[in-house]
């Protein structure tokens, strides 16, 4: 029929014309259905995974952080609890009443409404108060049912022990910065987290680290909080025991405070085994209140109570340095240690006069007692015929210029001069003259009080050398041992047992009849033991001339000297003659060493 012709002439019109319409749709048909199919099918479980923890959160409950230890298992560093007061906007869609801020704004004496508005509008928990007083804390408490909302909470709080005394070995904590997340976040630190900030707290954070807590909260698609599911609880982190006996920390810290200058720097070192006893830099700070307002008070205290001198200070060794001298000689020298030379009171090399420490000179002295009085004329000879190449060589063998590898952080290493260096640096050539002011420890040489302890301990060892260490074993709260320290030992220094022998001859001469004698202990009352004994000391003294202001006191030690156990090295900052300063500070170390006591002062 016509009028079927015509529909079917009209619906292949339509066809030819919106064909390309009707593809355009057909195809989108297809790709929707391949989507939900992607979506629904392929990635379904990962999108469900997202929604679930985008339906979840997490509260965060900071852990307390593990305890250190010292030698004897008392606690350095503990863990103490302040309470804190939070905004929990459970089941709430709307902000507190005005009567509950007013109360809140009594009780915390501060406007606390704009931080209320910023945690109901975002929805999360938000800490409003920390550090509260037991009296805020309990109006908090009291008041409860007219707070909703409010609640308040223990936070753990590090609480440093015999603070000033520890600080540089410790530590403190701190906040973490924005510039160390992005390092420090593939190891699981967040904003907001604490972590150590120099000392033990530092080097070994990632133990003493626990594993934060806290509540599994539903959120709505807004974002608000509905309610708590679960509470997990913190875990804390792993105790760490150092090497650090506390009698000596404290009496080294009394002493150096009560030293000419009250500044300077101590360490002891176990010969043994290379555990650093001791070790004190003065003045110190108080690590519970560092990290208030007052970190800008020790920030500017000209003392530098921030500076650790013990590793990071570098000094002029002085005389001490004459024990490197003294050991070059003996291995290089055809020396009769008999023989003397004459000494008054200077040495002329060329046209200068280079001056001993006694001005009247200390006249006939020989290879041992020069060094027992430390007579810089006969070492001024002494440097000449080694030279230089020889003095910077046997520095090295006691691994001066390197650092120690203690495990404390900001450890400096020190520097040996030698005639490249002053070509490069300064332009000039290498002269005599510094070859004989190089022999007695000053010019451009500088160590660190670490540095001299750990060379003494070497000594005391003819030759074995310890690295120090200050943390002998990490633990977590079960007592299962996560890290236990492995002795390690250097290469020995290769020295002949004829040069061993004569440079602990000359060290107890130093004690018995030379520059050191303050530090003798004979006929002294040992507590708990019948009668009085005599410990034989070891040591050299030092004075190294400081261009920035007096000179600084150096004394070096160890004993018993017929059967060494500990090392000590100590300096007073511009404390001026070693003999005189630095040793009636090593001696107090000992006498808490050995448990010495002290005879009653006559009424």
């Amino acid at each position: 029929m016509v009028w079927q012709r015509e529909v079917k002439l009209s619906y292949e019109i339509f066809l030819e014309k919106h064909k390309i319409i009707l593809v355009f749709f057909l195809f989108l048909f297809i790709f929707l259905s391949c989507r939900l199919f992607y979506l629904q099918i392929v990635k379904g479980g990962n999108y469900r995974r997202i929604s679930e923890q985008q339906r979840m959160h997490n509260t965060h409950e900071r852990a307390p952080r593990g305890i250190i230890y010292s030698d004897s298992g008392s606690m350095l560093v503990g863990n103490d609890f302040t309470y804190v007061a939070l905004f929990y906007p459970f089941e709430q869609q709307k902000m507190p009443s005005e009567e509950t801020i007013e109360e809140l704004n009594k009780i915390l004496k501060r406007d606390i409404k704009p931080t209320i508005d910023k945690g109901w509008r975002y929805g999360r928990v938000v800490k409003l108060a920390d550090n509260l007083t037991v009296e805020e804390m309990f109006k908090i408490q009291e008041k409860k049912i007219f707070l909703p909302g409010i609640s308040v909470v223990k936070e753990p709080k590090r609480v440093y022990f015999a603070s000033e005394a520890t600080c540089h070995i410790t530590g403190y904590t701190g906040e973490i910065r924005a510039d160390e997340i992005e390092n420090l976040s593939v190891y699981g630190y967040k904003m907001g987290d604490y972590v150590g900030r120099g000392g033990v707290e530092q080097v070994y954070d990632r133990y003493l680290q626990g594993t934060d807590g806290g509540w599994q909260i539903e959120v709505n698609a807004k974002g608000y909080q509905t309610k708590a599911f679960q509470y997990i609880p913190p875990q804390i982190g792993a105790n760490v025991y150092t090497t650090v006996n506390m009698k000596l920390q404290a009496a080294a810290y009394d002493a150096l405070r009560n030293s000419a200058t009250g500044r300077g720097a101590a360490v002891a070192i176990d010969i043994r085994t290379g555990a650093i006893k001791m070790l004190v830099s003065c003045p110190g700070f108080d690590t519970n209140r560092v990290i208030s307002k007052d970190f800008n008070k020790f920030l500017n205290d000209k003392n530098l109570p921030l500076f650790n001198r013990a590793l990071q200070a570098l000094y002029p060794p002085g005389s001490i340095f004459k024990i490197i001298t003294f050991a070059a000689a003996a291995e290089l020298l055809d020396i009769n240690t008999r023989e003397t030379e004459y000494c008054e009171g200077n040495f002329e090399l060329g046209d200068r006069k280079y001056n001993c420490w006694l001005k009247t000179g200390h006249g006939r002295v020989n290879f041992i007692s020069a060094m027992a009085q430390s007579c810089n004329v006969y070492f001024y000879q002494l440097g000449l015929r080694l030279g230089v190449k020889n003095l910077e060589k046997y520095a090295k063998k006691f691994y001066l210029g390197e650092k120690t590898g203690v495990d404390l952080p900001n450890e400096k290493k020190g520097f040996i001069p030698n005639p490249d260096w002053k070509k490069l640096k300064m332009k000039m050539s290498w002269l005599q003259g510094d070859t004989v002011i190089l022999a007695i420890g000053q010019g451009a040489l500088w160590v660190t009080p670490l540095q001299m302890a750990d060379m003494t301990a070497a000594v005391a060892n003819k030759g074995i050398y310890y690295k120090p260490f200050i943390v002998d074993k990490i633990t977590d709260v079960k007592g299962k041992k996560l890290y236990n320290h492995i002795i390690r030992i250097n290469e020995p220094i290769d020295l002949s047992d004829n040069t061993w022998e004569l440079l602990h001859k000359s060290l107890l001469e130093t004690v018995e009849n030379g520059t050191g004698r303050r530090s003798q202990l004979k006929d002294v009352k040992i507590a708990g033991k019948p009668g009085n004994v005599t410990i034989k000391v070891a040591g050299k003294t030092g004075t190294a001339q400081n261009p920035q202001g007096e000179d600084h006191a150096w004394f070096v030690t160890y004993a018993p000297a017929d059967d060494p156990e500990i090392a000590v090295a100590v300096i007073v900052e511009n404390g001026g003659g070693g003999g005189l300063n630095a040793v009636p500070v090593a001696k107090k170390i000992y006498e808490a060493y050995f448990d010495i006591e002290q005879e009653e002062e006559e009424k």
